[in-house]
């Protein structure tokens, strides 16, 4: 049986309590990659060229140890695995997991059947059962140097829900069916997100293995 949807709205009043703390344990995640990378290439050697999975893998542990350390006594809050998938239950109501994710917000992973099953708000051994599925990600820029964002997306299967970049920009009820693999429909993705994006004045500039 699938899970309860949780819209935008409802999601941003549960999470708000924690949400500065969240996005400070992805950005801090970022710089420690940073530093770790600094330090082999000035204190080891300089020929090491981490792969972009390299990256990703220790920007994520790097993300669980800052989020084991400001969260793991907060009330409402239980935080650790989940069948060997790293996340925060909030309350029964969200479940959050780590990820990198593309421009169009999908995120990285092998589609293994857990996978599958985490997109499409299905029940999985060893998760609770109530919890909208969330994913709490950043996107890189192309070097690696900076983040050009921090967001919260919700995926039911193929279609984005919703997705929220650290409380500037916000988008809903986003209903793009495609499959993972179609490029066409990823650039048609990027096309109506970049369009939104530039509705009205005033706006900011965004900032911008399973379980990585």
């Amino acid at each position: 049986m699938d899970r309860k949807i949780r819209s935008l709205q409802d999601s941003k009043e549960i999470i708000e309590p924690f949400h500065s703390e969240l996005v400070q344990c992805i950005q801090k995640g970022f710089n420690d990659f940073i530093k770790v990378n600094e330090f082999v290439s000035s204190e080891i050697t300089s020929f090491v060229e981490f792969k972009p999975r390299t990256k990703a893998c220790i920007i994520h542990d790097m993300i669980r140890a800052n989020t084991l350390e400001l969260f793991s006594e907060r009330e409402n809050l239980q935080v650790g695995e989940f069948n060997k998938v790293f996340g925060i239950n909030v309350n029964n109501e969200l479940f959050v997991r780590f990820k990198k994710m593309s421009k169009n917000f999908t995120v990285s992973s092998y589609l293994t059947p857990q996978h599958k099953k985490y997109l499409g708000q299905q029940k999985i051994i060893g998760f609770p059962d109530e919890p909208t599925f969330l994913f709490a990600g950043y996107i890189p820029n192309q070097a690696w140097t900076s983040l050009s964002g921090i967001y919260l997306a919700c995926w039911n299967g193929s279609i984005l829900e919703w997705y929220d970049e650290a409380g500037k920009y916000s988008y809903e009820q986003f209903s793009l069916d495609f499959e993972p693999n179609k490029q066409d429909a990823h650039k048609a993705i990027e096309k109506r997100v970049r369009l939104k994006k530039g509705l009205g004045k005033n706006k900011d500039k965004g900032t911008g293995t399973d379980n990585n």
